[in-house]
């Protein structure tokens, strides 16, 4: 404006009506919610925006009925629609069967009527509470009905909260579950199946997820949702179902990471932004999911500039194509290495192998993980000598000492002991008080010193989520401490993998913050430990990782379950299982033999998958 007195330009409108406060979360999106007559207040809300003096309080005082009277409208129609549930589940669970004889309801109907009660019992106390004049309780569908009855809003922005739903509260959770698929089907199903990880998953959904969907929720078709996200939500187990529920509802545009750290914030996070166009089904029916995105990675030591950036096709973002598999963000000769390596071979949970297995949990490591006064290497290493070993030894976890029988000790391997082919030095004292038998299960009666070592804690091991039906001293999933085989271990988290063998015998107890195979014969054992700790097994498994602090990644159970292993095994361990048995017996193979041996095992040529070693060592 070319005015230059400021008293001449026209005042800015009344804004305070389209700014809200509120929980972004609660009630319903426009696309579930019940909107009586919303598009009358589009017109009201226009007057006021320009009013002033006492036509703006007219108004304002006019908009606060019109918004009051659909809030109650609102909630009686869905007071309505409760009760014909209510009556629908009521007659089904009375009515006779075949026979002319009462039925008892199942346990699922009873769930089911008491949700509806519950509801019901919510949305009177909501209507009393509005009738009485009570505070508008914030909703989309109350406060915009004009933007609902229009299909949505033109442009979402956010950047929501990334909370770890641990930091949710039990009953917020269980209102996210039956509101957001994306909390109750948080997990890519393929990558938990291949890891053993159940439905229970949904629970490790981030709080990021639940508020994209709100967006998407929110948004109209042909409307654009830009949102800065954690970059977890792109590579976690638990981001599945917003990965899917974008593929499905969105045009992806834009997808940016920053890889080198915090980028601002106070916390230590990897930070993304999304910008995606809002679609109906006939659209994406249309396009199939084709069509280009902008990738985009911030911080970035494989350019000079810092910043890479490139087009993709969408559907060649992801993974594999099962739904809400990971999103890969590789520039196109990186991603083709990757594929190359990938299609050359077996994933790892597919092979004779199995899937990873977690190692032992105790729920308590107070109570169970030890320093000893001696180095657990004179005391069990092996069955055999266990048995010999009935002396007690002095043992101290924190500021508690005690002594107990030597015998119901046994080693112990954190993930941060592991190196590459062997265990380090820092191991020596650590030790686990071991409480089962030779087959695995929990014991029948523990020795005197043992039981009142462990009575100390006993409040908190009855407490323990993994202990119900258990002995109150048991250790749980300990598949991964089996001694009758081989086994390959390797630490959850580190700049690489850094993997290991375990011949059979040897008694030591890899904890949870390790991942274990166990394998058939001790070369088989061997070959996998050199694929593992190969710079190729690092480049692939760090291109699908989740990231953690300081550059490192995440080797989990289903990341390392998805890794390829050479399509002809047996030819593959003959190549390298001497290699294995070298690094074991302290004479390491170089990184440059490991990945000539690595690239012969599987058949491919040194430059097709040169790419993704040049990128994973940049």
């Amino acid at each position: 404006d070319d005015r230059d007195d400021p008293m001449r330009f026209p005042p800015l409108p009344n804004l305070d009506r389209n700014v809200r406060e509120g929980d972004a979360l609660s009630g319903h999106g426009f696309e579930d919610a019940i909107i009586p007559d919303g598009a009358s207040l589009a017109p009201l809300r226009l007057r006021y925006v320009r009013a002033s003096g006492a036509r703006k309080r007219t108004l304002a005082y006019a908009l606060d009925v019109a918004e009051r009277k659909r809030a109650v409208l609102a909630v009686t129609q869905r007071i309505t629609l409760h009760t014909a549930e209510r009556r629908e589940l009521l007659l089904a669970a009375r009515s006779p069967d075949l026979f002319q004889s009462r039925r008892a309801p199942s346990a699922t109907a009873i769930r089911a009527l008491a949700a509806v009660r519950e509801a019901l019992r919510a949305a009177r106390a909501s209507l009393r509470r509005l009738r009485d004049g009570g505070a508008l309780p914030f909703s989309f569908a109350t406060h915009f009905p004009e933007v609902a009855s229009a299909g949505g809003f033109d442009v979402v922005v956010g950047n929501p909260p990334w909370v770890r739903p641990h930091d949710v509260a039990p009953a917020m959770r269980e209102a996210l579950r039956e509101r957001f698929v994306t909390f109750r089907q948080a997990a890519w199903e393929v990558g938990a199946e291949s890891a053993g990880a159940g439905r229970g998953f949904a629970s490790q959904a981030d709080l990021a997820a639940v508020f994209t969907e709100r967006a998407v929720q929110l948004t109209r078709p042909g409307g654009v949702i830009a949102l800065l996200l954690p970059a977890k939500l792109w590579s976690a187990l638990a981001g599945g179902g917003v990965r899917r529920l974008l593929l499905q509802r969105t045009e992806l545009l834009a997808l940016e990471e920053w890889v080198a750290g915090s980028a601002g914030f106070d916390a230590v996070v990897y930070p993304s932004s999304l910008l995606a166009r809002r679609a109906d089904a006939a659209r994406l029916a249309e396009s199939g999911g084709t069509g280009e995105l902008r990738l985009g990675l911030h911080g970035a030591s494989h350019s000079a500039s810092g910043t890479l950036s490139w087009t993709a096709q969408r559907g060649a973002l992801a993974l594999d194509s099962s739904g809400g598999a990971p999103w890969l963000l590789l520039p196109p000769a990186v991603r083709t290495a990757f594929d190359a390596l990938t299609a050359a071979g077996t994933p790892l949970a597919e092979s004779q192998f199995g899937r990873p297995l977690l190692g032992v949990k105790s729920g308590c490591n107070e109570a169970f993980v030890v320093e000893t006064a001696e180095p657990t290497s004179s005391l069990v290493r092996t069955e055999r000598s266990s048995k010999d070993i009935a002396h007690g030894i002095a043992i101290r976890s924190g500021e508690t000492a005690g002594t107990i029988e030597a015998s119901h000790l046994r080693p112990l391997a954190r993930g941060e002991h592991v190196r590459a082919w062997s265990l380090g030095a820092d191991t020596q004292r650590s030790a686990i008080i071991w409480t089962h038998d030779a087959l695995g299960a929990p014991a029948r009666a523990l020795p005197p010193l043992v039981r009142a070592w462990l009575t100390r804690w006993r409040g908190r091991l009855e407490a323990r989520a993994d202990g119900r039906g258990a002995n109150w001293w048991a250790l749980y999933r300990t598949d991964g401490a089996r001694t009758d085989r081989a086994r390959v271990v390797w630490g959850d988290i580190g700049r690489s993998p850094r993997a290991l063998v375990l011949p059979a015998g040897d008694r030591t107890v890899p904890l949870n913050t390790c991942y274990v195979v166990r394998a058939a014969r001790e070369d088989d054992a061997h070959a996998l430990a050199a694929l593992l700790n190969s710079p190729l097994a690092a480049a692939w498994l760090n291109a699908i990782a989740e990231p953690a602090r300081g550059g490192y990644h995440r080797y989990l159970g289903w990341t390392c379950a998805r890794l390829p292993l050479p399509a002809d095994w047996p030819r593959a361990r003959a190549l390298l299982a001497p290699l294995g048995r070298s690094g074991a017996a302290g004479a390491p193979p170089s990184d440059a033999l490991l990945t000539q041996v690595v690239c012969a095992a599987f058949g491919v040529d040194p430059s097709v998958v040169a790419p993704l070693l040049d990128w994973s060592g940049g």
